[in-house]
């Protein structure tokens, strides 16, 4: 199969012993390549690539979609070096291809020993590589990002530095309104493309500033996690057997209540479907699941004992589980409303990744209206607001 990568044609590319100097006046609607739509918002970047002869469009198909393997990011990486510094890339592919990439790298002080070259990049992978290539003098923080800010990037991720070197330099920004960085996904080369211009022209990169983390208080009391006084139970935080209320909270009940009545009279029904479940029940319930549908699939949708919210007495299930829920007038009142009683969405949709479960529209959970509100208004999981994790052990 065809190996599809950035190459550098030095053949009719001007040699400059500086950056690139993009025309300006680049198309951000036209492209040679068939496969970008014309509102694609890396299309300039692509544009720029290729007026700078940095991008092969012989093909025409750029592949915007298709992940760079680590292989590919060295090479790339290595060529803006060598242009930046040294006014020509002068390498030649050896055997493997990839190899005097790699030595010059080593050469400069990188080493790149513990990646698989073949496997495809992670945006941490890809960070790590050019920030490691570049001075730190072409790093010049133009943002103010204290450490921690990025939610998803723990003090002790490999290649926390350059991550955070790239987002004070204004090379990358985040993908989301959080900006987080998702620093184990695979990176695509329309991000690979975005990320080389800012590279290449300081007048492209992002201001912008994040705030200094918010400190929260974890403490544990008779086997029980609390952050800020908030009960936490995840994959990562369970309850202990003993731990039985023995039914919804008197706090809980009584805030679900006056959230059915303000749906009743906006003409919807809301009831609870499954609320307070011990560990027991819960224990037989996952084993079903497991025993059904094998273990993996069933922990995206079942907690296993001990781990289940529904055991705190502060869970609702609503109307259906079915994730169809979310459509239907009732559904959507429940997630534009619920945190006005104190009540949030628990699994929300795309975040599986963090809360460890599937979307749940039905599942709320209780935490108090000033909580609730809190987190709705953030637009972030549990997990994110409070910076914790939710993964079994094993």
């Amino acid at each position: 199969m065809k190996r599809i990568t950035f190459l550098i044609f030095l053949t009719f590319t001007v040699l400059i012993s500086n950056l690139p100097v993009f025309a300006e006046g680049v198309s951000s609607e036209i492209t040679v390549f068939t496969d970008i739509p014309p509102d694609a918002w890396y299309i300039a970047d692509v544009n720029s690539l290729t007026e700078a002869g940095l991008i092969d469009c012989s093909e025409g198909r750029f592949y915007p979609d298709k992940q760079l393997t680590c292989a590919e990011a060295v090479k790339l990486a290595v060529s803006i070096n060598q242009l930046h510094y040294n006014g020509a890339v002068l390498i030649e592919q050896g055997e493997p291809w990839y190899k005097p990439y790699c030595e010059y790298l080593s050469d400069i002080g990188v080493d790149v020993s513990a990646l698989d070259m073949e496997a495809e990049a992670t945006r941490a992978e890809y960070i790590y590589i050019f920030a490691s290539a570049l001075k730190d003098s072409d790093l010049e923080a133009i943002n103010q990002i204290p450490d921690g800010a990025i939610t998803d990037v723990a003090a002790d991720l490999p290649y926390v530095e350059a991550i955070y070197k790239f987002y004070r330099a204004g090379i990358i920004c985040g993908s989301d309104e959080n900006r987080s960085c998702h620093p184990d996904e695979y990176i695509k080369r329309s991000e690979a493309a975005a990320v080389a211009v800012r590279i290449l022209d300081k007048e492209r990169r992002i201001r912008f500033d994040m705030k200094e983390p918010v400190k929260h208080t974890l403490e544990v009391i008779d086997g029980v996690t609390y952050i800020d006084g908030v009960l936490i139970v995840n994959k990562t935080y369970p309850l202990p057997p003993e731990y039985a209320p023995g039914g919804l909270t008197k706090e809980c009940s009584e805030a679900f209540v006056k959230l059915q009545a303000a749906a009743w009279k906006d003409g919807l029904n809301i009831y609870s479907v499954s609320d307070y479940r011990s560990y027991e029940y819960q224990k037989g319930l996952y084993q079903r699941y497991a025993a059904r549908d094998g273990a993996a699939a069933a922990d995206r949708y079942s907690a296993r004992p001990g781990h289940s919210e529904h055991q705190t007495g502060l869970a609702i299930d609503c109307n259906s589980v079915y994730q169809s829920f979310a459509d239907t007038a009732a559904g959507r009142w429940l997630a534009a409303h619920c945190h006005e009683y104190g009540f949030i969405i628990r699994y929300p949709k795309g975040a599986e990744s963090i809360t460890g479960y599937m979307f749940e529209p039905w599942h709320i959970r209780y935490l108090g209206n000033e909580m609730a509100s809190k987190i709705h208004e953030s637009g972030l999981t549990l997990e994110e607001y409070f910076g914790i994790t939710s993964e079994y052990a094993e």
